[in-house]
């Protein structure tokens, strides 16, 4: 995983724990390794995890990953299979909590995933989509990039083809989601189904500093 994304992924993590930690049944859209889930069905083991991505390598390093939790006997449940973003296989209101991880610019039609999003999660549920901001601080961007040696171009292309927070709420309206929050936290885009609470200010350099500083 690419270091600049460790941080925020924990992040994602807290943000998911107290609504994982009451779900029966959670979906990862666009799953990639399969990190992600696989650290969350191992902190809650009530949870059946079901991850999907429409990209047969990243599923196939998610089995692997898979098969060495399994290994260690992490004691999680988790599943992962192949899916379109924007046609997942399930029915209405199958999920508790739905979530994604820095998949959006993977995605074709992004208003169709939320879309499937919303549809597939049960009513009083939780959909996070959690990704990089186009219109992130550019402080924030450069103090990045210090420490992206490497995955710098890679990581400006994500950020390129990420949304800002005035055309997300532009793409929630259109769907019919205007009670949806978005938010910009950091260099990340933060949309949920219901509000969240946030640990760390908006462009705050600081919630790198525990992976990039050596101790």
């Amino acid at each position: 995983m690419r270091t600049q994304l460790i941080i925020p992924m924990q992040h994602l993590m807290k943000l998911l724990a107290p609504y994982v930690a009451e779900a029966e049944q959670v979906l990862e859209v666009g799953c990639g390794p399969g990190l992600v889930s696989l650290r969350l069905a191992a902190l809650h083991k009530q949870a059946e995890f079901t991850a999907v991505d429409a990209n047969d390598r990243f599923l196939e390093v998610a089995r692997e990953n898979a098969v060495f939790a399994n290994l260690v006997n992490y004691g999680g449940r988790f599943t992962c299979d192949w899916s379109h973003s924007t046609r997942l296989p399930f029915e209405d209101d199958s999920f508790d909590v739905v979530f994604s991880f820095c998949a959006v610019p993977r995605w074709s039609r992004p208003a169709m995933t939320i879309a499937e999003c919303a549809r597939v999660c049960r009513p009083g549920g939780t959909v996070i989509v959690y990704d990089l901001a186009r219109d992130a601080d550019e402080g924030m961007i450069s103090f990045v990039l210090q420490y992206s040696a490497g995955e710098a171009d890679q990581f400006m292309r994500s950020l390129r083809s990420g949304y800002t927070v005035p055309e997300m709420r532009e793409l929630l309206a259109g769907l019919g989601l205007d009670d949806w929050s978005v938010a910009r936290e950091g260099i990340n885009l933060v949309v949920s189904s219901r509000p969240l609470g946030v640990d760390y200010a908006v462009g705050d350099p600081g919630i790198y500093e525990d992976i990039f500083t050596e101790r």
